[in-house]
């Protein structure tokens, strides 16, 4: 029966970066914009302005890429006849940025005071908490941001202990926090591929039955 018909893997993956690509982009870009503004005006008394700026364009241009790409690759349909290399270039991309935002709050940190720190580590947490909700239609391109922005604070404050008494806590609450984001991105990215297979579904129905109508069309006409 045609509603009982399974969408094929490369059907499947193909609408998930297609999927991704038309609706995380612009959530993506706004989450990480607003986190650089929010960096700026908390680092901007403690760093030297130019380095500052340099930082904000340097992840801007970052940012600006990712979402070039991904308009060059729905134009020219990539998803469908390179999808694969469309796929690695998006977790390139989101472990890159992660790994800028890791990198700023380790390389800032023994400067900020705490009061700072805890700000600048909300706003990284808020950017992959809103991510999970665009991103997760790929999973592993969540988990590209996850384990490059929060698993590499999380062992940094671990291994820092010692220099305040409040690193071990936050250790651990980043590695269960990301614990839990990684097992939330299981459901809804489950959810989301039973979305995409029932659209899938629809779509063939309504393409068969056409046929089948057009058919009988063709045959009555025949019969008359």
């Amino acid at each position: 029966m045609v509603y009982l018909r399974i969408i094929p893997e490369e059907d499947l993956f193909s609408a998930q970066l297609e999927l991704l690509m038309q609706h995380g982009r612009v959530a993506s870009m706004t989450a990480n914009l607003l986190g650089v503004g929010m960096t700026l005006a908390v680092l901007w008394l403690y760093f030297d302005s130019s380095l500052l700026l340099l930082w904000g364009f340097g992840l801007l241009a970052l940012l600006l890429l990712r979402s070039l790409h991904m308009s060059v690759a729905l134009a020219d349909q990539r998803f469908v006849t390179r999808p694969q290399r469309v796929f690695w270039a998006l977790v390139l991309g989101s472990a890159l940025t992660g790994a800028v935002w890791s990198g700023t709050y380790i390389y800032v940190s023994s400067v900020l005071p705490l009061n700072l720190q805890y700000l600048l580590l909300l706003v990284i947490v808020v950017i992959a908490s809103i991510s999970l909700a665009v991103m997760v239609v790929v999973r592993e391109y969540f988990l590209a941001f996850v384990f490059t922005a929060l698993w590499p604070i999380a062992w940094w404050l671990l291994a820092h202990y010692w220099q305040q008494s409040q690193n071990l806590v936050l250790g651990l609450l980043l590695l269960a926090l990301s614990a839990l984001l990684v097992a939330a991105s299981n459901g809804i990215n489950a959810t989301f591929e039973r979305m995409l297979s029932l659209a899938w579904q629809q779509e063939t129905m309504a393409r068969e039955l056409g046929q089948i109508t057009n058919s009988l069309r063709q045959r009555n006409r025949q019969l008359q």
